[in-house]
């Protein structure tokens, strides 16, 4: 993987576009936890929304790598995913938005 530098506007932009990710994520992870507790029926189901909070736990916690080494690989996950829009990276230099599409790209494969 190519080692890119960041400068500070880029940390910016880096940081504002990775926290709003996973704000976005984390909404839509709380609406379908509350979705799932309005429908329980049995008790028991209480033990597979707990199931459902870990799972999504453990991928948020292997998805968002704030290192700049791998920076560019999650933004591609992230806009693959549609967390974030390109756009929101916007500012970044062109070469590292062109690596991002490109993992973003690759991932609909």
């Amino acid at each position: 993987m190519i080692d890119f530098k960041w400068n500070q506007k880029e940390k910016a932009i880096a940081r504002t576009a990775f926290d709003k990710a996973f704000q976005n994520e984390c909404n839509h992870i709380i609406e379908a936890a509350k979705e799932r507790l309005n429908n329980l029926s049995d008790p028991k189901e209480i033990w597979r929304l707990e199931d459902y909070l870990s799972k999504k736990r453990k991928q948020i916690d292997q998805k968002y790598d704030y290192r700049y080494s791998v920076l560019i690989r999650v933004f591609g996950v992230l806009v693959y995913e549609g967390w974030i829009e390109m756009k929101d990276l916007e500012g970044l230099k062109e070469e590292k938005l062109q690596r991002i599409r490109f993992v973003a790209e690759g991932l609909k494969d």
